[in-house]
């Protein structure tokens, strides 16, 4: 049976194939359908865990039990988890153990652009690289095979290319496993220092040259004969560009990718006139094959960021275009298109109203400046212009930890308020210990905790805050605000963003207060986990004085009327198809011209 399936979900059907029992992970872009995908096989348990390296202790914990599990998160989400992955690494495993870790090349949906590949350097473990949907699921089903006889977590990389694109997948039946045995007193699990960990380490060494053995001769590592002028070097989702470019080329297309089957590689360079790589971001394989002594060339032919668009890797290879006697395709006319433009908050949005209050709040304070500390999250957006909010945002949870460091170095100075703003998924993510790390140590920060009910940035999945599992189950919600006052803070307001008065009081106390304050404004995402939308409001044009105080409210359902006030100042209008009816706008329009009658 065959089926066209996303990169993602055919990742989650190789589990399940491979007979993995236990899955979990933490939302971010390009991984996030793994789990939704695996939350639908009754046989596996899924969740979505508090943050990467919980999700981590669990898959340990499922391994050691003796199942498969697997464990998914994006490339930011693996610098979380390193910390108990990394020892695991060279403890080994009981049941298969494999890490799906999806880089955002060109950063979508992130902060940073990220390489993960180096980490299977670091980590010593295989890595293995899909390059379309069939082999997602049949590389997912053998890094359970290698996790088990090499006695080793595997980490499978993907990145958008893979994750987010569409292919034909051959579809096989799950088969479950024999379950290993958990020794209790093992000592393979429970590391003493000295000897034990030095052990580890020549051990991990030694598994990598039965890997490297390994790879020289798997299927997934093959060489395509071609026009022998030319060898390419590649793999994952680059090999399917470079392939479509020089099909007539000769190819080493790599699936097992670290650690690189040296061999195969020295029989294919010596084979060809002239050796290339073509990888995106950093020069992993390149540098390696440089390290063998080989002559190769790749990095000095394309840039270190970015996606490689076809447009790129024609131009980075021209030169070799050239020597295979084929002109270099000129790239259409570009059709007009729409404007760039940043991403901007959706319509009702409660980040626009709190942000709204806070400038409001500033505007009033004209002896003291209001500093923010961001974090990552929807919110983020607000760095950019029209809000100009944040001042950094740089890792999940850090804002609060940033805005307490910030106020110490500051020290005591009254003529700056500083604030920490994160939202709901961030805060149970990571923001809990650096929120009682502010209070023990005393600081004198606000933090906003902006409560949306939902992990929006991600597409809207659940979390402890919202009472419902990945598989739909529905459990007591834990409270923030009840979690705030149990980690000792003292003044703690909870406001309906969308009442611009109480909100802009609470901000106002909050920033009076000695020590740690929080504010939480609740309101819930107008997008997930469905679209909320009210009957949409209206301007009533002939009250508009065009004094465009609504349009400072920055809503994309605000828009300039076409009318003109008699001092020639532009009317506002609302665009009933975005207005998703919260009522700020009216609440801040000083003549009332704005209503939903």
């Amino acid at each position: 049976m065959r089926r066209i399936m996303l990169g993602n979900e055919a990742i989650a059907r190789g589990a399940y194939e491979a007979g993995v029992r236990v899955a979990v992970g933490y939302p971010g872009t390009p991984s996030s359908e793994i789990m939704e995908f695996l939350g639908r096989f009754d046989e596996i348990y899924s969740e979505w865990s508090v943050n990467e390296k919980v999700a981590m202790d669990v898959a340990i914990g499922a391994s050691l039990g003796g199942v498969r599990a697997i464990v998914v998160m994006k490339h930011a989400g693996l610098n979380v988890a390193s910390d108990p992955f990394y020892p695991i690494c060279f403890m080994g495993v009981n049941g298969g153990l494999v890490l799906v870790s999806s880089d955002d090349v060109g950063a979508v949906s992130s902060p940073t652009e990220q390489d993960t590949r180096i980490y299977a350097r670091l980590f010593h473990i295989p890595m293995l690289e899909p390059s379309d949907s069939q082999e997602a699921k049949d590389f997912t089903a053998l890094a359970y095979r290698v996790s088990e006889r090499f006695d080793t977590p595997v980490f499978l990389r993907t990145t958008n290319g893979v994750s987010h694109s569409m292919g034909v997948v051959r579809l096989g039946k799950r088969r479950e496993t024999r379950l290993p045995a958990f020794e209790k007193t093992s000592p393979k699990f429970r590391p003493q220092g000295g000897v034990h960990p030095t052990v580890m380490h020549e051990n991990a060494h030694r598994r990598l040259k039965r890997l490297e053995a390994f790879a020289n001769r798997t299927r997934i590592n093959r060489i395509e004969w071609g026009d022998r002028r030319v060898g390419i070097v590649s793999s994952a989702s680059p090999y399917q560009s470079v392939k479509e470019i020089l099909p007539e080329a000769s190819f080493l297309k790599l699936g097992f990718t670290y650690p690189l089957p040296e061999a195969l590689i020295r029989e294919f360079a010596a084979q060809v006139k002239e050796l290339y790589v073509v990888e995106e971001l950093e020069p992993f394989i390149e540098d390696q094959i440089k390290a063998m002594g080989l002559q190769v060339r790749g990095q000095d032919l394309r840039s270190h960021g970015g996606p490689l668009s076809k447009e790129a890797l024609r131009d980075g290879l021209a030169e070799v275009l050239r020597k295979l006697g084929k002109k270099r395709v000129r790239p259409r006319a570009s059709q007009p298109g729409a404007i760039a433009r940043f991403p901007t908050l959706c319509a009702g949005c409660l980040h626009l109203a709190v942000y709204y209050a806070i400038r409001r709040l500033q505007r009033g304070m004209k002896d003291r400046e209001i500093v923010i500390m961001g974090d990552i999250g929807c919110y983020s957006l607000g760095i950019a212009a029209p809000h100009n909010m944040l001042s950094c945002a740089f890792a999940m949870g850090s804002g609060i930890g940033a805005a307490h460091g910030f106020s110490r170095a500051i020290n005591g100075d009254r003529n700056k308020a500083i604030l920490a703003y994160i939202g709901d998924s961030t805060f149970l993510h990571a923001g809990m210990p650096a929120l009682l790390d502010a209070v023990y140590n005393q600081s004198s920060i606000t933090v906003v905790i902006a409560d949306n009910r939902t992990t929006a940035m991600t597409g809207g999945q659940e979390h402890a805050g919202t009472g419902v599992t990945l598989k739909g189950e529905r459990h007591p919600p834990v409270h923030i605000v009840e979690i705030c006052k149990a980690l000792g803070v003292e003044d703690v307001h909870e406001v309906d963003p969308y009442d611009f008065e109480r909100t802009l009081e609470a901000l106002r106390q909050a920033i009076e207060f000695d020590g740690v304050s929080v504010v939480i404004p609740i309101q819930a995402c107008r997008m997930f986990p469905k679209k909320l939308k009210e009957k949409p409001y209206r301007v009533l044009s002939d009250l508009c004085t065009g004094c465009g105080q609504c349009l400072n409210l920055y809503c994309p359902a605000i828009i300039v009327s076409d009318e003109k006030t008699a001092k020639g100042r532009q009317k506002a209008a609302i665009d009933p198809f975005l207005c998703v009816g919260c009522s700020f706008c009216a609440q801040i329009c000083p003549v009332d011209a704005i209503t939903c009658e």
